[in-house]
C-alpha cells in the first residue's frame, strides 16, 4: 500500500484513506494560497459593504434621517463602495447599501433612507 502525503508540506498521512492533508492548518494554508487574486478583492469588497450597512442600520433605525456626513466618516463609511442607485423623480440620486440608501446633501449632510417598495424599478 502506497504513503500518501500531504499536499501542503509533503509528511506522511496518518488516518482515512481519503484524507489529503496532515492537519486542519495545512489544509487552510493550501486553500488560501489556490485561491486567485480576484477571490481576495471580492472578499474585501463584501467586508466594506457589510460595514457600510452596518454604519447605515445603527445611525437610522426608524426609517429617515439626517445627520453629518462627517459622522459616517468618522464610523468609517466608505462612500466608494454601494449596492445600487436610485434616482428620484426630482433628480436625486440614493446610493444605496443592499436596503439602506444614502443621498448627499447640502452642508455636509446625508439623508438615510430604508429602501422602499415604490423604488423598485
Amino acid at each position: 500500500m502506497d504513503k500518501k502525503t500531504c499536499l501542503h508540506c509533503g509528511t506522511s498521512i496518518v488516518g482515512r484513506s481519503d484524507k489529503r492533508f496532515c492537519s486542519d492548518q495545512c489544509r487552510a494554508t493550501f486553500n488560501n494560497n489556490t485561491r486567485t487574486k480576484d477571490e481576495f478583492l471580492i472578499k474585501n469588497v463584501n467586508k466594506v459593504l457589510r460595514k457600510n450597512w452596518r454604519i447605515l442600520k445603527t445611525l437610522n433605525p426608524k426609517g429617515m434621517s439626517i445627520l453629518r456626513k462627517e459622522v459616517l466618516t468618522e464610523m468609517g463609511y466608505n462612500f466608494t463602495y454601494f449596492t445600487s442607485v436610485y434616482n428620484t423623480n426630482e433628480g436625486n440620486q440614493y446610493a444605496f447599501c443592499y436596503d439602506r440608501g444614502i443621498l448627499l446633501l447640502e452642508d455636509s449632510k446625508v439623508r438615510i433612507v430604508e429602501y422602499q417598495a415604490y423604488m423598485k424599478k
